[in-house]
């Protein structure tokens, strides 16, 4: 069975100990792309672009770009666009666009937000949509749908609510699964439990249907990815564990639980999907074990919705783990990754600054 092994390590500069998020690019260029999108030490909201090089044996900083105020940043790659959602200096949910080479092309605000995800939705009519989710003023969930035009301008085009949430994540749910335009989202609802809840969109995204939800135990930190109607949450349970919940969902609305994992205590819980090089599908999780190391677990995906823990390694000392898939080192400009991606963490480390690690397979 593979394990991961770490291929390379970079760092930037001081990090606020609020926000470190990651996102990969496709198809720019020869080699991989991948941005961090931080809080960085004055409080504003910093983008950087690093190249991953040589199947993840070089990491490379090529670019910096500064926005205004932030303190919560959610990113996306919406064709040849980033899409930063952020909770601005007044407190309100503010999207904005960047282009590969971290130029701001245009930007939207909305009401006071907190708890902000973004996720990619595509429409045949419009494929650059995305979907917001956020906690409001009175915190309830809200969820909008937004497109984006050819110049960058996000627009907003619908939304819906739902009740009390204290956590919001937000997933699409993908194509050849009858469940075309649907997202998901899953919170930490006013009993402090998780659920998901399945949304259907209009084709022009006006209409946004509350359709099925469920609910599970005690839930904080969750992570949320999904693999066509496979839905896999990551979370730290009431005792203090990782715990990693497998869902389907169904066109008619409905989700099914399909099996559980738990491993030992653990603190900032994140979570990312990919292949190895025979083609097996993997979640990897990143947290924060008792030692205060970063500790990634690999689990094995079956198609079944099973889970099965493969490996785990731990990489030294740090806080606010994110791992996400980087980026295909056969086919770097693949929109569905083949085997052997590369993973990217990003972490703050014990002086606060930013650091970046690369890893694969063997």
């Amino acid at each position: 069975m593979s394990k991961l092994v770490r291929r390379a390590r970079a760092h930037a500069g001081r990090v606020s100990e609020l926000d470190v998020n990651v996102v990969e690019l496709f198809g720019f260029g020869p080699m991989g792309a991948t941005i961090t999108a931080v809080r960085n030490g004055e409080g504003d909201l910093q983008l950087i672009k690093w190249n991953v090089v040589g199947n993840g044996a070089l990491i490379e900083c090529v670019g910096r770009a500064s926005g205004g105020v932030a303190s919560e940043i959610a990113t996306i790659v919406v064709h040849s666009h980033l899409v930063v959602a952020v909770k601005n200096g007044e407190g309100k949910l503010e999207v904005s666009s960047w282009t590969q080479d971290l130029l701001r092309q245009g930007s939207a605000s909305k009401e006071g937000a907190s708890q902000i995800a973004i996720c990619p939705f595509s429409s045949e009519s419009s494929p650059d949509f995305f979907a917001t989710a956020h906690r409001d003023a009175k915190g309830n969930l809200k969820v909008d749908v937004w497109s984006l035009s050819a110049t960058g301008a996000p627009k907003w085009r619908g939304g819906a609510f739902a009740g009390a949430v204290s956590e919001v994540t937000l997933a699409y749910l993908g194509f050849g699964t009858g469940l075309r335009y649907r997202f998901i989202s899953a919170v930490r609802n006013a009993n402090g439990e998780l659920e998901l809840i399945q949304w259907a969109a209009s084709g022009d995204g006006a209409t946004l249907q509350r359709l099925g939800s469920i609910t599970a135990g005690s839930a904080t930190q969750i992570s949320l990815r999904t693999l066509g109607d496979l839905v896999f949450t990551s979370l730290r349970n009431s005792a203090g564990n990782l715990e990693i919940i497998s869902w389907r969902a169904h066109s008619n609305g409905l989700i099914d639980r399909l099996d559980t994992a738990r491993a030992g205590s653990a603190c900032g819980v994140s979570s990312t999907l990919s292949f190895d090089v025979s083609g097996a599908q993997f979640l990897t999780t990143a947290v924060r074990n008792t030692a205060d190391e970063l500790e990634l677990i690999d689990w094995l995906v079956y198609s079944s919705g099973t889970l099965q823990r493969s490996s785990s390694v731990v990489a030294g000392k740090g806080s606010l783990a994110c791992i996400r898939t980087a980026w295909n080192s056969q086919n770097p400009g693949a929109v569905n990754p083949a085997p052997h991606s590369v993973l990217v963490t990003a972490l703050c480390d014990e002086a606060s600054n930013l650091e970046l690690n690369s890893w694969t397979r063997q």
